[in-house]
């Protein structure tokens, strides 16, 4: 989710033989002439794997291949509705193209919906560890230095976007080990059902979300008076940071909102709507992820 994703700490995936020692190539060890010598495609994927080797990074990769997958879902459930009806029409005319038309659109759907259902598992997966680097930011600022140096304003947005973060990740995480069996369904269905946990953690995001707006804000606020302080250069980087980050929250907004009044949600907020909004925010995550890799 947005915000949660960016506290966490380093992460990669190690290759180990059986004496346990891991002898996999890292791109930190390429030397500095690698550029001249690997081709471009192979370039790209020596810079995915420094991506990927983040958490934020695989975060942000694993999001945009959910939420794509999801859309294409929608669309092609959509469309198979649609070639159904021309099914039918070619059915009546007796045209021998008609049956391709509706199992292409249906094959599509029956391999996306299982690719979007264990990206959406590697994710929450992923999450789990979510709390730790939430609790180390807590503790940070709660910090007798960072009163004093933080704005007083400010400090109070983050604050509650950091707690409202760790109430929907504590959320999340036994309800992702109940699903899986770690935990006893006891525990969620005498407190209430998964159903209310899983609104109760949205809305805890949704928090979190909201808190993004004024975090913002306050920091326009500060920024005003720093930029007879800032070089030009500094200040562009300011503004491109910031209206990414105006822009990830007001994508997330909505998704935030709907999730809240799960499992009904939003009335008007299909699927497409949502996976689509998802799919922005997800891939403004990815860019700028891929532009610290460059």
């Amino acid at each position: 989710m947005a915000g949660a994703d960016s506290a966490r700490s380093s992460h990669s995936n190690v290759q180990k033989t059986e004496k346990n020692e891991d002898y996999s190539v890292k791109p930190g060890d390429l030397p500095s002439q690698s550029k001249e010598t690997i081709p471009k495609h192979d370039q790209i994927v020596v810079r995915m794997s420094k991506l990927i080797q983040t958490t934020a990074g695989l975060g942000a990769v694993l999001a945009t291949i959910n939420f794509s997958a999801n859309l294409a879902t929608y669309l092609s459930v959509r469309s198979s509705t649609q070639s159904d009806l021309v099914y039918r029409f070619l059915w009546r005319t007796r045209s021998k193209r008609s049956p391709s038309v509706l199992t292409k659109a249906l094959s599509i759907s029956s391999i996306l919906t299982p690719l979007s259902s264990l990206i959406s598992d590697w994710r929450k997966t992923q999450r789990l560890t979510g709390l730790i680097p939430l609790y180390v930011r807590l503790k940070f600022l709660t910090s007798r230095k960072t009163l004093r140096e933080m704005d007083p304003i400010l400090h109070r947005l983050v604050l509650l976007q950091c707690n409202a973060y760790i109430v929907f990740q504590a959320i999340e995480n036994i309800c992702h080990l109940q699903g899986k069996g770690i935990l006893p369904s006891s525990m969620i269905e005498k407190r209430g059902g998964m159903a209310k946990w899983i609104a109760w953690s949205c809305r805890a995001w949704c928090v979190g979300v909201v808190s993004d707006f004024f975090r913002l804000w306050r920091e326009a606020e500060i920024e005003k008076k720093k930029r007879g302080r800032k070089t030009a250069q500094e200040q562009a980087d300011f503004n491109r940071k910031w209206w990414n980050e105006l822009m990830v929250a007001a994508c997330w907004l909505p998704v935030a909102v709907h999730s809240s009044f799960y499992p009904k949600g939003i009335r008007g907020m299909n699927a497409g709507i949502v996976s689509l909004l998802s799919l922005i925010a997800s891939l403004n995550s990815f860019r700028n992820q891929w532009r610290t890799t460059g």
